[in-house]
């Protein structure tokens, strides 16, 4: 299985941890969430914290994750981890992740760099 896939399946245990009858506690799910989103991707830790504190702030302002919002957050995790499955990021998604990387370039391993910088560039962020 895929990080990718790992990470969806954990935040579906998160959802229904957090789920208390008709009640979701989005604080709970988030914190576990990003808890694993980080413990997936300890090489570039720093630029995961930046990415998911950016795609909470934009994408997980409601009361309850909704599907738009975790598949951003599984595309962004492709991403980190260089699996490719980045189709839910839009334009405005690829700039801003273009950003963050820069930010963080000279504390990520030189290969991970790379093929990020590679994927930015595909996706017509630079």
């Amino acid at each position: 299985m895929d990080k990718t896939r790992e990470f969806l399946a954990g935040v579906q245990r998160i959802k229904k941890h957090n789920r208390s009858g008709s009640s979701f506690n989005m604080g709970g799910a988030l914190r576990d969430m990003e808890g694993l989103f980080l413990s997936q991707n300890r090489a570039c830790s720093d630029l995961c914290a930046s990415l998911f504190s950016w795609w909470r702030g934009k994408y997980a302002a409601g009361p309850e994750l909704d599907d738009g919002a975790v598949e951003k957050i599984a595309a962004v995790n492709s991403f980190v981890n260089c699996e490719g499955d980045t189709d839910a990021l839009d334009a405005e998604d690829w700039a801003r992740i273009k950003e963050e990387v820069g930010y963080e370039a000279e504390n990520l391993p030189l290969e991970t760099l790379s093929a990020m910088m590679k994927a930015v560039v595909d996706h017509g962020a630079i």
